[in-house]
């Protein structure tokens, strides 16, 4: 019944959000599993990344960006009074990395972890209350957003699933400094190995009224169909779920607060972006100028190779091709 409902979902489309990797359409399925065409360590998402030379003279790459994020969207078809939505991270042998329930009946979510001492074993690792309560007929998102091996967390609706925060001490142009960052997550695995290193799928379960419509992943910034026609909408929600001190939760943000929607009026995208977020292409310091169709704010073609250049080096304008003075004249 699961395998049946995955090919079902996967039949049902894809969609061209701005440059995420995947964004696949759903058919309301209640079981699904994505899996990673490329493993978070493989050489794809680090090209920027030269390789040097090891003990043994061996081409190596010695650094790894494995900041993932994958968001989740669904909505409740009726009464969720008994509704769940369940999600986790796993590994090739099908053992826990980490993994989040919602219960909508309990107002409550809760948090499990592999137990560090017997990791075949799952114990709950944190729980809280919901800030919102689930609604008949209304739209939700689940995210999760990887950092590193053994720091990654939860959101639902913008609502961090995690609590607690560390300092993590590190060495930045040879000087030590001092960084404040979420909980590691419990791993038998030592850091930096294991962890979400080895992930490679995401597990999605729901029950009674909710169901799932669409999953995006990548190193991108999705929002849901139902406001796209709504550029600030659009910004409420990224913010929400950004690193912004206040308009989002920082330590537990998705992405950082720079990477928003730019907007002509309330409800019209600009037709050249100055900002959109980096992939697993771009240079460090640097993002992606791109085109984008003014009602939706997705890309113009759709092809990123025609709508976007790197941020250091932009030079369109975008005025002959996703500029629409028919819009312009009609606002």
């Amino acid at each position: 019944m699961m395998m049946l409902l995955v090919l079902l979902g996967m039949l049902a489309g894809v969609s061209d959000a701005i440059l995420c990797k995947d964004d696949i359409e759903l058919d309301n399925v209640q079981d699904y599993i994505y899996r990673l065409e490329k493993k978070p360590l493989d050489k794809y998402w680090s090209k920027y990344v030269e390789p040097k030379a090891n003990a043994n003279n061996e081409l190596v790459i010695q650094r790894y960006n494995m900041h993932l994020t994958y968001t989740i969207f669904g909505k409740f078809d009726s009464d969720p009074s008994d509704a769940t939505i369940s999600a986790g991270y796993y590994k090739q042998d099908n053992s826990l990395i980490y993994s989040v329930e919602v219960d909508c009946g309990a107002g409550m979510w809760r948090s499990y972890a592999p137990n560090v001492e017997l990791p075949e074993e799952t114990e709950k690792y944190q729980e809280g209350q919901l800030e919102e309560s689930c609604g008949d007929g209304e739209i939700f998102d689940v995210i999760l957003k990887v950092q590193q091996a053994h720091l990654m967390n939860w959101l639902y609706n913008g609502q961090p699933l995690q609590e607690g925060s560390q300092n993590i001490t590190f060495r930045k142009k040879g000087q030590e400094a001092v960084r404040e960052r979420t909980l590691y997550v419990p791993s038998p695995d030592g850091r930096p190995k294991g962890g979400a290193a080895d992930a490679t799928k995401i597990k999605i379960q729901t029950t009674g009224s909710a169901v799932i419509t669409r999953l995006a992943f990548g190193r991108c910034i999705a929002w849901p169909e139902e406001i796209t026609r709504n550029c600030t909408a659009v910004n409420e929600w990224i913010l929400k779920r950004s690193k912004s001190i206040v308009l989002g939760h920082e330590l537990y943000g998705a992405n950082m607060p720079t990477y928003f929607m730019e907007c002509y009026n309330d409800t019209l995208f600009l037709w050249l972006q100055s900002k959109i977020h980096p992939d697993e292409k771009s240079i460090p310091e640097s993002a992606y100028c791109c085109c984008v169709n003014m009602e939706t704010g997705k890309l113009f073609s759709g092809d990123k190779n025609v709508d976007c250049q790197s941020s250091k080096e932009c030079i369109q304008s975008c005025t002959s091709t996703s500029y629409d003075a028919d819009l312009i004249a009609g606002t």
